[in-house]
């Protein structure tokens, strides 16, 4: 089954437009309002507005980024300054009602029921999620007579995921739901490595994305980093990539206020498809002498980066478009076989990246923690122990 390819939108949103309309890459897109002004989402096409998803970003009700502010139905604006103890069955009513009109009018190809953020295990997350979020917002769709799909947005931290009795709570109620078809699942983990590593985590997500796919529910995974190669065994129906880190990888502090400040810009990156990997710059030209030169994948942003006049900067538009392009012609390829035979596909992916670091450091070439490929062996550790869950494997 094919795996659909959203852009999770933020900061520089133009990038993955210009990949969209330039290269073909991706199915639609999911608009970030932290980002885009409601006038801005009202102003784009409609060809671009029926095949994207509006995210909402309801995580901090409270907080007053500028954007958000401009929507009518974010909890702050209605709330006409948002304190914790009011986001009771009122608000969060006329909050629903506006949202959903919002979606609706748009023509968005989906509808978002959105959730806040919330860290821990909480024993009354499936109590507030319900009250909050779920009951008005499904109240809001019947009464607008909606007749487009329904996910129901969570935000999972790692312990949710990996407690079996927290998980098998939340896949009960998610499957109980009556109106929603499907989810739109982001994870939240913290302290977050580049790569994520815990094989306990990616195999409890794994079987956590299964459940839902075999109860006939659509599975949106947000904010997704390379591991959607992992993650795809699973069969999920849509994946949403992004350019920067940020985008990549779910933060809570993103949707924060923050002071202004020096921040300092992380080295560039080019993703490399034979190493399932971001690799830093300083490293590209010893990889290339060992390798060869058609070792980094090959089109016409690789051209332009590996010109010798090029500067290397992570604010260059290139290498974010070179990652779109590449890393979405992986995942088309993994999306043409299913079952065990993708389980089979990725883990020979995943040996090749390894076979490949393997001979890099034959060659005197020490990467270091962020680039060494570190995360493969949990990678393929982890599909191997999805895979004796299956029943793909011998015993």
């Amino acid at each position: 089954m094919a795996i659909e390819i959203y852009h999770q939108l933020g900061f520089r949103q133009n990038w993955n437009f210009d990949s969209y309309n330039d290269d073909r890459v991706g199915d639609g897109f999911i608009l970030a309002p932290s980002h885009m002004e409601r006038n801005d989402v009202l102003g784009l096409s409609n060809e671009i507005k029926n095949i994207s998803i509006f995210d909402p970003q309801f995580f901090l009700p409270n907080t007053q980024i500028r954007a958000l502010s401009s929507y009518d139905f974010f909890p702050d604006r209605v709330a006409n300054g948002f304190q914790t103890n009011e986001f009771g069955e009122e608000l969060c009513e006329e909050c629903a009602e506006r949202c959903v009109r919002f979606q609706i009018d748009s023509n968005f190809n989906k509808i978002i029921i959105p959730t806040r953020y919330l860290t821990g295990m909480p024993p009354s997350f499936i109590e507030q999620q319900n009250r909050l979020f779920v009951t008005p917002f499904l109240n809001a769709l019947e009464s607008a007579s909606n007749s487009k799909p329904v996910l129901l947005q969570l935000v999972l931290n790692d312990n949710m995921v990996k407690n079996e009795d927290y998980a098998s709570d939340l896949l009960n109620w998610i499957t109980s739901i009556q109106g929603i078809s499907g989810v739109y699942l982001i994870t939240d983990i913290n302290p977050r490595q580049k790569q994520l590593k815990d094989i306990e985590f990616l195999l409890a997500y794994l079987k956590f994305i299964d459940a839902l796919r075999n109860n006939d529910l659509y599975v949106l995974l947000g904010f997704q980093n390379i591991e959607s190669i992992l993650l795809s065994i699973a069969d999920p129906n849509a994946i949403a990539i992004g350019s920067y880190e940020n985008l990549r990888m779910f933060n809570i502090r993103n949707f924060e206020i923050r002071e202004p400040g020096v921040v300092r810009g992380p080295n560039p990156r080019i993703y490399v498809s034979q190493l399932l990997q971001w690799i830093e710059y300083n490293y590209v030209l010893p990889i290339r002498r060992v390798m060869g030169e058609h070792f980094f994948d090959e089109n016409h942003y690789h051209a332009t980066v590996f010109q010798p006049t090029y500067r290397w900067h992570f604010l260059k538009p290139e290498l974010y478009k070179h990652f779109f392009l590449v890393f979405s012609e992986q995942m088309k390829l993994i999306g043409n076989v299913d079952g065990r035979n993708r389980y089979e596909f990725v883990s020979e992916l995943l040996a090749h990246a390894w076979r490949n670091f393997s001979r890099l450091q034959e060659a005197g070439i020490v990467l270091d923690q962020s680039n060494d490929g570190s995360h493969i062996p949990t990678w393929i550790t982890a599909a191997n122990l999805y895979a004796n869950h299956k029943g793909w494997r011998a015993a």
